[in-house]
């Protein structure tokens, strides 16, 4: 007899180990390129969607070549700041999704042999999902202020760039044929300025 019938789990990836593999670095004069993630839920069942809430890597700025993601400002005290929080969000993740595949292993292979064995881990299974829920929704609900603080400044480096490009009376669409076609004394057009951004005045095409 095998143990108890319990669905498939999708393997995790560590949330902490993807984030410091972007580094610790500080913003470059004021910029950083910023990504949205959304993990995948350990249960996909009628009770967990697919994904779990978002977070937000924070990168260096490329000095070549399109943001990998969308290219905001951020003060050098904002950037640990919003960091340390994602890296808290992504550490509770990590923890519970840990404790899940381990009682998910011991539920899934439950030695029938043994007195209560099979009675316990289907305890143990059901708390664990209950667990994962609750402590999935306070990780995002605590993480949750920065990610609205970084969609703002996204909006507000898009809104910003398309006054730039107003007052230089270009549209979206020539700015992009400048940026990807330039001519031979024009260079990769940057109406704003700045060292890091590529010519594109401090947001990249990646932000539309």
């Amino acid at each position: 007899m095998k143990g108890l019938e319990v669905p498939s789990l999708v393997s995790h990836r560590q949330l902490v180990v993807l984030l410091e593999a972007e580094g610790t670095t500080e913003p470059v004069d004021g910029q950083v390129d910023v990504e949205e993630f959304f993990p995948w839920a350990l249960l996909q069942d009628r009770q967990y969607s697919a994904r779990l809430p978002s977070l937000f890597f924070l990168r260096r700025p490329q000095a070549i070549g399109l943001p990998r993601g969308k290219r905001v400002r951020f003060a050098s005290e904002e950037f640990r700041r919003r960091r340390e929080v994602a890296l808290a969000y992504a550490s509770a993740v990590d923890r519970v999704s840990a404790e899940m595949e381990t009682i998910w292993e011991w539920a899934a292979y439950a030695r029938w042999w043994i007195p209560g064995d099979r009675r316990r881990a289907n305890e143990a299974w059901h708390e664990v999902q209950r667990r994962y829920a609750e402590l999935v929704r306070e990780a995002s609900e605590a993480y949750a202020p920065v990610r609205e603080e970084i969609r703002q400044a996204i909006d507000a480096e898009e809104e910003r760039l398309r006054q730039v490009l107003r007052e230089n009376g270009l549209t979206l669409e020539q700015w992009q044929r400048r940026l990807f076609h330039p001519g031979p004394s024009q260079g990769r057009g940057n109406p704003s300025g700045g060292t890091a951004t590529g010519g594109t005045g401090g947001f990249g095409i990646g932000g539309f």
